[in-house]
């Protein structure tokens, strides 16, 4: 089986703890064929350039990569950047001047700089909450200048913490919306493994969303731990797999030059062990 990671950030993110050399190593010590180091680019509200992402250490750190690991495994260029729709100039001018394999786009934040994980969640608040997320998320596939959106149902690991299930299912029309404009577009969803590790505990998507997906005739997947350190690259990737299987799905999606290639997923279920986690 063709196993890669598709999300996850090293020490140029400033969430992430671990180098992009040690990231790597950890990838190919756990027979990952590929990964994308989808550090973020995160403008907000008086930090539109956001000056703490350096592009060009992030792709020097990349090629030497790449050279300490040769063909054992392939390290991408990407870049996750939080809501583009909202900082346009800023994020088509690093996605225009750097030649990345791959570009997520991912709404964290409303435009006014309220975190979607700051927000307090309850039974009587879920229905204004995920409409306000649905709103960013319908804005992020207009501007259309990515390749996949990330974690597309977000507010399902939020609203877990208050012991609350948020179902975007539940709001089929603007989520059809949204999926329609991606298909039309050529781009795609990833599953995003990290509801796994948290109180969610499945991916986002998860299994609802996929087949609805699946069904309006989207055919774009890549799969991403959002690992934001070396113990939990590759984590629920052999689950992800299953699961777009249990879909429907034949082929899963990786990137070069932003250009998309289909990998079928093998018949046989997958078997796949992490290596022991090691500090």
């Amino acid at each position: 089986m063709y196993l890669f990671d598709y999300h996850m950030h090293s020490d140029h993110s400033t969430d992430g703890q671990d180098s992009i050399m040690k990231m790597s190593t950890a990838a190919a010590g756990k027979g990952l064929r590929e990964i994308a180091i989808s550090d973020h680019f995160e403008p907000t509200l008086g930090n539109e350039a956001y000056p703490s992402y350096d592009a060009e250490k992030y792709f020097r750190e990349i090629k030497e990569a790449n050279e300490m690991f040769g063909q054992k495994i392939k390290i991408k260029t990407a870049v996750e950047l939080g809501q583009p729709h909202v900082f346009p100039e800023y994020s088509l001018s690093l996605i225009e001047n750097h030649n990345y394999d791959y570009v997520i786009a991912s709404a964290h934040k409303m435009s006014d700089n309220t975190d979607f994980g700051d927000l307090v969640y309850s039974r009587e608040n879920l229905d204004d909450n995920c409409g306000k997320y649905l709103t960013e998320l319908e804005n992020l596939a207009g501007w259309n200048k990515f390749d996949c959106i990330g974690h597309l149902d977000l507010v399902k690991r939020y609203a877990s913490r208050y012991n609350i299930e948020a179902k975007l299912i539940h709001y089929r029309e603007k989520l059809e919306n949204i999926l329609k404009t991606l298909i039309e577009n050529g781009k795609g969803i990833e599953i995003n493994t990290s509801g796994l590790r948290q109180s969610a505990k499945e991916c986002m998507p998860g299994y609802d969303i996929l087949r609805f997906y699946k069904e309006l005739g989207g055919e774009i997947i890549t799969l991403g731990s959002d690992a934001h350190n070396h113990f939990d690259v590759g984590a629920g990737i052999a689950d992800a797999v299953e699961l777009l299987r249990t879909a429907g799905f034949e082929y899963m999606t990786v990137y070069e030059k932003r250009k998309p290639e289909m990998i079928r997923i093998a018949q046989e279920k997958t078997f796949w062990f992490q290596a022991q986690r090691t500090a």
